[in-house]
């Protein structure tokens, strides 16, 4: 009984951190962080889990908006949106 209210905790956890990043990436300042963090949590398979895909589907819009302008980093935008449309199979059929 004890592990549900936990994997609540997590998947809130989880998803709140992906919101903050998600603001790190508006800003040219914090994009390299915050991309470097969304790629290296991207290369775990759980991370296309159903409960984080609105989230993550937030922080790749910011991405292919932001990466190729002045300041942001083109190419780590670009290695995070292949590594998600590599796993795309794992979205639902609206986000893939």
């Amino acid at each position: 009984m004890n592990s549900i209210p936990s994997m609540d905790r997590h998947i809130q956890q989880t998803n709140d951190r992906l919101q903050c990043i998600k603001q790190h990436l508006q800003n040219p300042a914090n994009f390299q962080t915050a991309a470097t963090e969304l790629l290296d949590w991207c290369g775990d398979p759980r991370a296309f889990q159903r409960p984080f895909e609105q989230s993550l589907m937030g922080c790749l819009t910011v991405v292919s908006r932001v990466a190729a302008q002045q300041g942001f980093d083109l190419d780590l935008g670009y290695r995070l949106l292949a590594v998600c449309a590599a796993n795309r199979d794992k979205f639902t059929p609206k986000s893939a």
